[in-house]
């Protein structure tokens, strides 16, 4: 069963688990082609039951400023009504706390050494910016396939100025000190104490302040007396036991005053980081074997989730078209029976393809000129005043929704012209799709209106793509095929169509999108309906039944090939 896109971007592929502060899944980025990991918060409630939005995205916001290698990178943070959500890269490895479990003994000194450097370098670029992470356990450690311990979770750090400052509980039991757990004033110390607790599980596979209820760690903290880390493993000498039971003080005092200087005092008592990097390298080889797609990242989105990352190439071709044909027709008309158009045409073609924008405004320019030329003047003017609206609009951004209203001429020839807004809704987000299906069906009609085709003006005459001159009808019948008062229906239903089409596939189904689909198909329908009952003429939804017939068997095989595609801001 589909499940419904996260943020309208995001396609769930499984859930990696849930915790005390949110639930992460794993999902696959439609726009950028690769996985990402995606915690989702849900946002805290105030008397009224109304989400403190500003608590659930300072979390986020916290976890975006890092940006180290050591750190697990986040992509973006977004919320919704009820949720806040931050998107991280997905790192393709294990967790410490899984590699301890699988192993049920500790890590060798270099493996401890490269865990120590890495989770310590995160922690002081952390500190230099004022962050506390607040949730150092070994569940927040991520082993990369090459053997990089990556920091994961500054979801509920607490920023802190110089001297530090912040206050607050959230954490893991076991791996809080007093004051964290008490709710008292924390700073760089409390990070340092829960790295070296960290450090001691590392060292021993033990996590010696465990408990159920904070009380209970309190008391193993401050009461009861801290096995020497030796105790577990004989091999760690007396002095590597002295500075991680130092820096596990209760009083913040007796620790280490950074966590560089605790890093300073341990790293000379373990391994090599690097030779450690290679041994946890060469383990996660072992333990996860081949990398393998996950079942469903591609084939659940289907022929468009695969084919997203080359709808650039795709862009700027069918750019390097239009731009092209647009310049060839406008010059042809002002320089016939020589070679400026199709010097212009390679010109703007080539515009087309490295900034489809500007192609676009040279095509349009120069299509403007040879329709002022060929017919009146004021019908030039007015053709630039619409090509000047289109690309103030959508085409000076050079993207899919600003082609389409020059394309759909040429596939109106194949009787399928309705296909343009119900693709701009299965593409594009709501208010894009609407414009270029409105501007779809504004092109359509004036193209088959002046290459003599009959209402609805759904079928413009091929030969105008080779003889844009030679082909089209005197100024007086293009106007009498235009003074139809029924035509306004076209494009506002084109347009209402294709939102209606994008409201729904924005959902990541294929049966949402099918019933995106359906209403579109019945809101251009029911214009000519409506059309028909204004003009008292009977005869404009059997005129078009073809081409909406050919358009819905266009769709269907979209739709089927796969799920609504990548979309764009």
């Amino acid at each position: 069963m589909e499940e419904q896109s996260i943020l309208d971007r995001y396609r769930p592929l499984a859930d990696l688990g849930s915790g005390g502060h949110g639930s992460v899944v794993l999902a696959f980025d439609t726009r950028m082609a690769r996985r990402v990991a995606i915690k989702r918060l849900p946002l805290p409630l105030d008397r009224s039951g109304r989400p403190l939005t500003r608590t659930g995205l300072a979390e986020a916001r916290t976890a975006a400023l890092l940006n180290h290698p050591a750190i697990v990178t986040v992509h973006e943070w977004d919320l919704d009504e009820a949720d806040a959500y931050i998107v991280m890269e997905d790192i393709d490895g294990a967790s410490l706390a899984e590699i301890l479990d699988q192993r049920q003994a500790p890590l060798d000194p270099d493996e401890a050494a490269a865990v120590l450097e890495s989770v310590g370098s995160a922690l002081r670029y952390a500190h230099a910016n004022g962050v506390l992470h607040l949730d150092i356990k070994p569940g927040n450690v991520l082993i990369t396939r090459d053997g990089r311990p990556k920091v994961a979770d500054f979801g509920i750090a607490a920023l802190t100025d110089a001297h530090g400052g912040a206050a607050g509980t959230a954490g893991t039991i076991g791996y809080m000190p007093p004051e964290q757990i008490r709710g008292e004033r924390l700073d760089e110390r409390t990070d340092v104490w829960a790295l070296a607790s960290l450090m001691y599980e590392v060292l021993t596979n033990a996590c010696p302040f465990d408990s159920d209820t904070p009380e209970g760690s309190l008391f193993k903290i401050e009461v009861a007396e801290v096995p020497a880390p030796s105790d577990f493993a004989p091999w760690i000498p007396d002095a590597a036991s002295d500075v991680l039971l130092a820096a596990l003080s209760p009083d913040p005092d007796e620790r280490h005053d950074s966590v560089e200087a605790f890093i300073d005092a341990l790293s000379l008592h373990l391994g090599e980081a690097a030779t450690g990097r290679e041994m946890l390298a060469a383990y996660l080889d072992d333990a996860l074997g081949d990398e393998l797609a996950f079942e469903g990242e591609y084939a659940g989105g289907g022929v468009w989730y695969a084919l997203a990352p080359y709808s650039g190439w795709l862009l700027r071709g069918s750019a390097a078209f239009v731009s092209g044909w647009l310049a060839w027709a406008g010059v042809s008309a002002m320089l016939p029976r020589s070679g400026a158009g199709a010097a212009s045409a390679a010109i703007a073609g080539l515009a087309g393809a490295l900034a489809p924008g500007l192609g676009l405004a040279l095509g349009g320019v120069a299509i403007s000129v040879g329709l002022g030329i060929m017919a009146e003047w004021w019908i030039g003017l007015a053709a630039f005043a619409l090509v000047l609206a289109w690309w103030l609009t959508t085409a000076r951004l050079g993207e899919g929704d600003s082609l389409l209203p020059a394309v759909t001429p040429v596939i109106g020839i194949a009787r399928c012209a309705p296909f343009a807004p119900l693709i701009a809704g299965f593409v594009y987000r709501p208010a894009r799709a609407a414009l270029a299906g409105g501007l779809s069906a504004i092109t359509t009609i004036l193209v088959a209106a002046a290459t003599g085709g009959a209402r609805p003006l759904l079928l413009p005459g091929w030969q105008w793509l080779l003889t844009p001159w030679r082909s089209g009808v005197g100024t007086d019948a293009f106007l009498e095929s235009l003074a139809d008062p029924g035509l306004i229906l076209i494009p506002v239903s084109w347009a209402l169509a294709a939102a209606l089409c994008s409201l729904a596939c924005g959902r990541g189904s294929r049966l949402w999108a099918l019933a995106g689909v359906a209403a579109g198909l019945a809101v251009m329908a029911g214009s000519f309906a409506v059309w028909d009952l204004l003009a008292q003429d009977g005869t404009m939804l059997a005129l078009a039944a073809i081409d909406l017939g050919v358009s819905a068997a266009l769709m269907a095989a979209v739709v089927a090939a796969g799920s609504p595609p990548p979309r764009d801001d």
